[in-house]
């Protein structure tokens, strides 16, 4: 039987760090991420800069129909991977929540995750924006509201708007660590709250 295991958060939390961490520790384990299809040999992207211009180019309603179906390419491969553990890199929430706050159809962002099944647990890393903004080494302009050259400013200012957004989801089974705290605790809380699935 699987288990989808949910590590999310908002941008700069510390998501692939924990997850790529996690697979140290569980094993075996198979992570899906959003990126999955986008880094394929099929992909018509070559850098993660093309994926950014492109999101940025799409109407809110077309972007969020984009992100919906890697991510559901994600998911059915993980499904088909035979793994009992799956980690769910962000899943939907972050991609969702900032999708709202861009002007997403609500009407359409809730018809679309009740095409995604529920986590098993989510663990979601609690940051401030300021601390994740210092963290992160390059801002894209996705994360910062599509704006043409991405600043920190740019970027805090946009996550508080996205971050209200996080209320349309149903947080069942849901785990909030601080991430602030050093990163061995961090994973070590983290694995602890798997084991016990």
């Amino acid at each position: 039987m699987n288990r989808l295991i949910c590590i999310t958060g908002i941008d700069g939390a510390g998501k692939s760090t924990l997850v790529n961490n996690i697979a140290t520790k569980i094993s075996p384990v198979y992570i899906a991420s959003i990126w999955d299809i986008m880094n394929s040999a099929t992909t018509l992207f070559s850098t993660k800069k093309d994926i950014d211009n492109y999101l940025c180019a799409l109407t809110a309603d077309s972007r969020v129909l984009f992100l919906a179906h890697a991510l559901k390419y994600s998911l059915d491969k993980a499904l088909e991977s035979g793994k009992e553990k799956i980690l769910l890199n962000s899943y939907y929430y972050k991609y969702f929540a900032a999708e709202l706050a861009l002007g997403a159809s609500e009407k359409l962002v809730l018809s679309l995750i009740k095409t995604f099944p529920q986590p098993d647990i989510t663990i979601y890393l609690d940051i401030s924006i300021e601390e994740a903004a210092e963290r992160k080494k390059i801002i894209s302009r996705y994360e910062s509201g599509l704006i043409m050259y991405p600043a920190k400013d740019n970027f805090i200012a946009f996550q508080k708007t996205a971050l209200n957004k996080w209320n349309y989801f149903e947080k069942i089974n849901w785990h909030t660590i601080n991430t602030s705290a050093p990163p061995v605790q961090v994973l070590n809380e983290t694995v602890k709250l798997i084991e016990r699935l």
